[in-house]
């Protein structure tokens, strides 16, 4: 019995050492708990019972009980390493069925499945498209393809405009350049021509030339002495010089004509008029080009002749005569015309235009006027008809155009417009040809032909339009006659706008009638907005900010808004426009009163902002904002083939639906104010996002699994489940620690992690072994000396029955 009795304690104690060594082998097993192997008495016992002498049996292995407290968590920064802090086991699905475990290292399998060590799946509560978790449990899984784009739908903003900005914007009146010679082709030389008067003696005697030596000594000499005047054109008067030449010999006759200017320029009263060699004879000419002057000579009073003896000089003066007008050159025609200008205190400018300026020169001088800006344009057409080329000699501003057609004229002129003919373009307007050039700075626009070729070689006009031929005409639509030669040119003079801010305004005109402006009367004047709003010009708007949209492909754009603070009206005192672009252009729906084409191009977007009088949004006053004419362009310009608008005469409406059928979107201003502060952005957020890859994953201590996208977006993806038993020590270990549910656990109870009596998650740690080594090798020490001492018993019994054995 004895021998029964120690071999029962040998087997408690390998038992004892198992579990031991068991435990201690595991210290460092993820999620591991450790166990204790608990033991009874064993007595023998008959029908009649045994009583209380009865000596015991031995031990016999009762149970071995799991200890299931809390392990020390690990940290190790990988998100998908995840620890129960408190009651509960993940719950996996692996192939011998749903099993359960407090280890939680897990990973992707290749279908993006999440799976621990063994393969087995986390199981968890899967949410919807928008993020909403269910309630059923499934297998937790990522989905590793790339993210698809989202086209925005919504923007949600809430900003603060600036209750204390000022009105931008003010009314004031335009009126234009409107006098009968404005845009009107005119032709005349295109070079000015000098008056001039040759000094030609008598024939035959000189055979009408000067001739040299000329002795002006008063001692055996020949003095000349004579008063010459020059009459310029009416209402100019007349200025007279006296000439005395009483000194010296002249041997040439540039020395004569020298000796008569230094008398003129000495004189304290010279005349504009300057003596010149012109090959046998001298002339006299006025010394400003393209004046119609006269020039005349005789004695100084009181002498009845010209003092003199006769001489060559002497006889020339006497049959001096004009052999060359005095002709401008043609230019656009405006006359001088003052306009005063009152300011807004009653102060008077006068402004004079210049004779002949050109449309951009008087632009400029106006726009150095405080309160006056202006604007200038100049338009003429070439006739297609009988234009000639051939010798690409046509000049336009000093250009030179050698294009044979006004279609490739065009495209020449159009290569030029930044460099030799700034501001100038053209385009031909009609089917018949006819070539519409416009200088957009308003300079003047000057045609004529050179004397020679595209070659450089000098063309000989033997017959009439030998040279080319041209017919212009202005924006009054009237031709000139063609021009065939190369010594007259046809000017176009440009048109302007002026626009006079807010009190400001034309007092008076002088001539009243003028062929720059003509009569100003009330019907003159258009109102025009002063400082209207203008995305490119800074002064024009209070606010501005950006934000980007998406659209269905996945595209970025920049959305723009502009802020402009408006007058008090009838509605409400606090009024703001919100103006949007995006990517600099225009989406807003288009105006079927405009003509075609522009009824179908896209208008400026615009929307009524209004606030009450305790600075928050008023809803009710404040536009809808819906963006309903946008189509998404790319870098080149060109539409990238995204979902196109529905603008509302086309049925666009709010809601946008889901999923879109068009680019719409709409704009929530909900939380925004109008403070005495600065502008600021409060909220930004819009629903869209472009193509996205996975870049993490990260989980929530109530077990939310998010998704993290290079694109910025994170989408909820499920909700990990723990299970929870009414009799936890009930549960089968099956290895790799998990466990099986047995009858003894009872149902497990699955649920969101932190509810009910379930612990939290922790994601990045993992929990370790709750072994406790010190006692384990303390539990080791104790088990060996138990088999020890079992061993003794068997040893004990063994001699004592040896002894009876030996007994004779």
């Amino acid at each position: 019995m004895s021998f029964n009795t120690g071999l029962s304690g040998i087997r408690a104690a390998n038992t004892d050492l198992s579990v031991t060594g068991n435990n201690i082998a595991n210290a460092g097993t993820i999620g591991f708990k450790s166990s204790r192997a608990e033991f009874g008495d064993v007595y023998t016992s008959s029908l009649l019972g045994g009583g209380s002498t009865v000596p015991g049996s031995g031990v016999t292995t009762l149970t071995l009980r799991q200890a299931f407290g809390q392990g020390n968590l690990k940290f190790t920064q990988n998100a998908m390493d995840l620890s129960v802090n408190g009651a509960g086991f993940f719950v996996l699905d692996g192939k011998d069925g749903q099993l359960f475990s407090r280890a939680g290292a897990f990973g992707l399998d290749k279908d993006g499945n999440i799976v621990n060590s063994t393969g087995a799946s986390l199981q968890g509560f899967a949410a919807d498209a928008n993020g909403n978790v269910g309630g059923i449990l499934t297998k937790l899984k990522v989905d590793v393809n790339t993210q698809a784009p989202r086209q925005t739908t919504g923007v949600k903003a809430a900003y603060n405009l600036n209750a204390n900005e000022k009105v931008l914007k003010t009314t004031g009146n335009s009126f234009v350049s409107d006098g009968s010679a404005v845009g009107v082709a005119k032709t005349g030389l295109k070079a000015a021509t000098t008056q001039t008067y040759t000094l030609t003696p008598p024939l035959p005697a000189t055979a009408g030339v000067l001739t040299t030596p000329l002795n002006f000594n008063t001692v055996g000499g020949n003095p000349t002495s004579f008063r010459l005047t020059l009459t310029p054109p009416a209402p100019g008067v007349a200025s007279s010089v006296d000439i005395n030449l009483n000194a010296g010999t002249a041997t040439k006759l540039q020395e004569v004509a020298n000796l008569i200017n230094s008398a003129n320029f000495a004189s304290a009263t010279p005349v504009n008029f300057t003596a010149v060699v012109n090959g046998s004879n001298i002339e006299f000419r006025d010394a400003t080009k393209g004046v119609a002057s006269t020039i005349t000579v005789g004695p100084i009073p009181p002498a009845v002749a010209m003092a003199a003896t006769a001489s060559a000089l002497t006889a020339g003066l006497a049959g001096m005569v004009q052999t060359t007008a005095g002709v401008p050159q043609v230019t656009n025609g405006y006359l001088p015309q003052t306009l005063v200008i009152q300011g807004p205190t009653g102060a008077s400018v006068n402004f004079v235009s210049d004779a002949g300026a050109t449309a951009a020169a008087t632009a400029s001088k106006l726009n150095g006027l405080a309160g006056i800006s202006a604007t200038a344009t100049t338009k003429a057409t070439i006739q297609a008809a009988g234009f000639d080329n051939t010798n690409g000699n046509l000049i336009l501003n000093g250009v030179r155009l050698t294009a044979l057609t006004t279609s490739a004229l065009a495209t020449q002129i159009n290569a030029l417009t930044s460099s030799t003919l700034p501001g100038v373009t053209a385009a031909v307007v009609n089917a018949a040809g006819d070539l519409e050039i416009e200088s957009k700075v308003g300079s003047d626009l000057s045609f004529s032909f050179s004397d020679k070729n595209a070659a450089g070689a000098t063309i000989a006009p033997a017959v009439p339009g030998v040279y080319g031929s041209v017919t212009i005409s202005g924006s009054g639509g009237t031709p000139q006659p063609p021009l065939t030669d190369a010594v007259n040119a046809v000017v176009v003079g440009g048109s302007l706008k002026i626009v006079m801010e807010s009190g400001y305004s034309i007092k008076s005109a002088t001539p009243v009638v003028g062929n720059l402006f003509s009569p100003l009367s009330p019907t003159s004047f258009t109102p025009v907005l002063i400082n209207a709003f203008d995305p490119a010009d800074p002064k024009s708007y209070n606010h501005a900010t950006s934000s980007t949209v998406y659209d269905s492909l996945g595209n970025s754009h920049i959305m723009r808004s502009y802020f402009v603070k408006e007058k008090p009206d009838a509605t409400a005192a606090n009024h703001w426009k919100m103006f949007v672009q995006i990517d600099g252009q225009n989406v807003g729906d288009p105006d079927p009163s405009l003509p075609s084409p522009d009824n179908t191009k896209p208008t400026m977007a615009s929307y009524d902002l209004y606030f009450s009088a305790d600075g928050t949004l008023n809803t009710a006053l404040t536009d809808t904002l819906l963006i309903s004419n946008w189509t998404p362009i790319g870098a080149d310009g060109n539409p990238v083939g995204a979902l196109p608008p529905l603008n509302v005469l086309q049925g666009g409406t709010t809601p946008v639906a889901e999923p879109p059928s068009s680019s719409n979107f709409v704009i929530d201003l909900a939380g925004s104010t109008q403070f005495g502060s600065s502008f600021s952005v409060e909220n930004l957020d819009q629903n869209g996002y472009t193509t996205g890859r996975l870049a993490g994953l990260d989980v929530d201590s109530k077990g939310i699994l998010f998704a993290r996208f290079t694109n910025g977006e994170a989408q909820t993806l499920g909700q990990v489940a723990l299970a929870n038993f009414n009799n936890v020590e009930g549960l089968k270990p099956v290895g790799n620690s998990m466990w099986a549910q047995t009858f003894e656990t009872g149902e497990a109870i699955i649920g969101a992690p932190g509810s009910s009596s379930l612990g939290n998650i922790t994601s990045g740690a993992l929990e370790e072994s709750n072994v406790d080594l010190s006692e384990e090798l303390v539990n080791l020490i104790i088990a060996q000396r138990n088999y020890q001492a079992n061993a003794k018993t068997i040893e004990t019994a063994n001699a004592t029955t040896q002894t009876i054995i030996n007994l004779r």
